[in-house]
């Protein structure tokens, strides 16, 4: 059963629309609006599925009021139904997933529910795979995705929340970070438009890329992926203790991952101070190999990681 939740202003147009959706199977509405802010308090509450939500509104207009509902904990399908022709390409462009135009039509909103049951039907392809070192590339079963963004901003939004590891970061920072040159209103304003395009090239990729967001805040959760530059901190830490390696096999796989500097190839200012920090932990481990090998009386390998400390520093 899809849970659908109706804001509008006008009391005969949020009924009109409750008749026509009460007409249908398997749709039903579990929260009627006429205002904004009131369903943003009951959202996560709620469930809802799908959110009807009119354009013209006072204090908080639907375009508005949209860009609060990403920061719910739930990511409700969103379809503008307005009388207004003139809201669509806006509509579009941030990623809503249908606009109705008044009045509102049985035959109408089927196709919004059938389009609806059409993307939940397809099969989500498998766990993503995020590679830093070097190159920054999105994977999905071996195929890099990482094209079709509307703006190259939308990827650095993800190499930054991949940067953090899992952590939290408010949106505040991260658009200071993404948009140094902007004031703050139009840095906000521009991390909402780079997240409703990642959000649509999941729709149109059929993928999950696990950002989560709400409460003025931002992550990606490395839980629901696979990241090189996170399985090279994860294998630092269990391989070398107190400077002495304990396991010189998997910090020789470390090696493999370090393909070369982190976000190499993007030149972004904010990522330097990590780029370093990582640099510092690749030589540091062959350093260590390379006295460990010495030690055991392989050559071969000795000289194998001395050469690669000399291409690091030249």
């Amino acid at each position: 059963m899809t849970r659908a939740v109706i804001v509008d202003d006008e009391y005969y147009a949020q009924q009109g629309l409750k008749m026509e959706l009460d007409d249908i199977d398997g749709i039903d509405v579990v929260g009627m609006y006429d205002n904004g802010e009131d369903m943003l308090r009951e959202l996560n509450k709620v469930k809802a599925d799908l959110i009807f939500l009119d354009i013209e509104m006072p204090e908080i207009n639907g375009l508005e009021l949209f860009e609060k509902i990403l920061d719910a904990e739930i990511t409700p399908y969103v379809v503008f139904v307005t009388a207004y022709n003139e809201y669509a390409v806006k509509a579009f462009e941030i990623n809503a997933f249908d606009y109705i135009v008044k009045p509102v039509t049985k035959r109408r909103l089927k196709k919004t529910l059938e389009r609806m049951e059409l993307f939940n039907n397809k099969e989500e392809k498998g766990v993503v795979s995020v590679n830093c070192f070097k190159h920054f590339s999105i994977m999905i079963d071996g195929k890099d995705i990482n094209s079709g963004w509307r703006t190259k901003k939308a990827e650095e939004l993800i190499a930054y929340l991949v940067s953090g590891a899992g952590a939290y970061v408010t949106k505040d920072k991260l658009a200071g970070n993404l948009w140094p040159d902007l004031n703050q209103k139009s840095a906000m304003s521009n991390l909402y438009t780079a997240y409703y395009y990642i959000k649509k090239q999941e729709k149109n990729k059929h993928i999950k890329i696990p950002i989560e967001s709400g409460r003025g805040k931002m992550r990606i959760n490395i839980e629901h992926m696979h990241c090189d530059f996170v399985e090279f901190e994860k294998m630092i830490k269990t391989s070398v203790k107190n400077n002495i390696i304990i396991d010189p096999m998997t910090l020789e796989k470390v090696l493999e991952l370090y393909k070369g500097k982190f976000l190499e190839d993007s030149y972004y200012d904010w990522a330097i101070p990590l780029q370093n920090y990582l640099e510092m932990q690749a030589e540091g481990a062959m350093k260590l190999l390379a006295a460990y090998y010495r030690k055991e009386g392989n050559g071969e390998k000795t000289l194998f990681y001395e050469k690669q400390i000399a291409l690091m520093n030249d």
